[in-house]
């Protein structure tokens, strides 16, 4: 008993050559560590103030740079959330649209309850709609489109970007309409005439109200009229002619048009008759 207490005796004497160090080495740390993690704060705010800056200034470039820079830093998740929105939102406007449609989408699933989810399920529908594409080519960027608006619109019926949207719908539906009616010139070309009437048969039933109808209707009378010429025989030549004269009230072709086949295929069947009576005679 004797010896513990002599042994607390010396602890309690010499307490502070064992405290010493530990306040040392915490006091160093704090002095190193407080001053750095200041720094970056400071170079955080300083970037988060020159990228609001730069992107107001419309220099998405520039903010885009500074973006990148400062994504590692950020530690909040709603200051990542935050910046990782104007990331897509400056790809948009530096035109990679399907660059910014991915960030978008990411950023809605990554950030589901985020004030900018609405805006950002409009953005990635309305970049896809953006990215120009040659009505010769795939519309899969197309349909990708219509169906990322459309889902917008279910989610959001009376949302802040239904006008966008609704005219970005209207845009591409005219997109492929022209894609449809380039199909059928092409098969025109090509001298697949049936195939050219069955397309745009198909394209009358999808869009009734077309701004296309009156080429439609024109190039759908131009490869009867060539399907009547190439006939073999007068009998195949008014078969074609009947077939046509059954769809005319159908595909709502007027008087001007249906008139015009008609007298052209009429004097040609009566041309075609007159030699057959001339090679019987």
């Amino acid at each position: 008993m004797k010896n513990y207490l002599l042994h607390l005796s010396f602890i309690y004497r010499f307490r502070w050559v064992f405290v010493l160090p530990s306040v040392l080495v915490v006091n160093t740390f704090y002095l190193f560590a407080t001053p750095q993690q200041h720094k970056n704060q400071a170079l955080i705010q300083q970037k988060k103030e020159e990228i609001d800056r730069l992107y107001k200034k419309k220099c998405y470039a520039k903010a885009h740079a500074q973006i990148e820079f400062l994504l590692p830093l950020l530690k909040n998740r709603v200051d990542r959330s935050e910046f990782e929105f104007y990331q897509a939102c400056c790809n948009f406007h530096q035109k990679q649209y399907l660059v910014s449609a991915n960030q978008f989408h990411l950023f809605v699933k990554q950030y589901p309850f985020s004030p900018h989810v609405e805006e950002a399920l409009f953005m990635r529908g309305y970049s896809f709609a953006s990215e120009e594409v040659d009505i010769w080519l795939d519309q899969t960027v197309t349909y990708d489109a219509v169906r990322c608006l459309e889902h917008y619109l279910a989610l959001y019926p009376k949302g802040v970007y239904l006008d966008k949207a609704s005219h970005a719908l209207q845009d591409l539906q005219a997109r492929l309409m022209q894609k449809r009616f380039a199909a059928a010139v092409l098969y025109d070309r090509l001298g697949y005439h049936k195939a050219a009437i069955e397309t745009l048969k198909n394209f009358n039933q999808d869009y009734p109200d077309s701004f296309l109808q009156e080429k439609v209707i024109g190039l759908w009378t131009k490869c009867y009229e060539k399907l009547v010429m190439s006939a073999s025989d007068v009998e195949k030549k008014k078969e074609v002619f009947d077939r046509y004269c059954l769809q005319v009230q159908g595909y709502r072709i007027d008087d001007k048009h249906s008139s015009n086949v008609i007298e052209k295929v009429d004097k040609k069947i009566e041309a075609d008759r007159s030699k057959k009576v001339n090679k019987g005679c």
